[in-house]
């Protein structure tokens, strides 16, 4: 099966935002959950430390979805890159989101 470019330029450009958000939407969400975790230990008869390794796990995947998020805006990077390559786009340089912040050779690291 075969597509366009035009049409594969138009459906990538409807879905490039839609993944990026949804990874905000997942740290978000996973965000809120921390909270109540949080909030319950708090709870009448629990136990300060109930749910740590939880808590922990918890943590680890919202920091797995932020290096996801690094991925992503290399992934945006490369796309209008291609698209600019092959002249399937006529983006002007600053119509996308800021990206100088990312080095291109290592993700950005969080440290504890």
């Amino acid at each position: 099966m075969s597509i366009s470019i035009a049409a594969a330029t138009a459906r990538i450009s409807r879905q490039l935002p839609e993944a990026e958000l949804s990874l905000d939407s997942a740290l978000l969400a996973s965000t809120r959950l921390m909270e109540s975790m949080l909030l319950a230990r708090g709870a009448e008869g629990v136990e300060a430390f109930t749910g740590q390794s939880a808590l922990l796990r918890l943590a680890r995947s919202q920091r797995s979805l932020i290096e996801s998020q690094n991925d992503m805006i290399r992934v945006h990077r490369e796309l209008l890159k291609t698209g600019r390559e092959i002249k399937a786009i006529d983006d002007e340089v600053n119509s996308c989101p800021e990206l100088a912040g990312l080095n291109e050779a290592e993700p950005q690291r969080l440290s504890a």
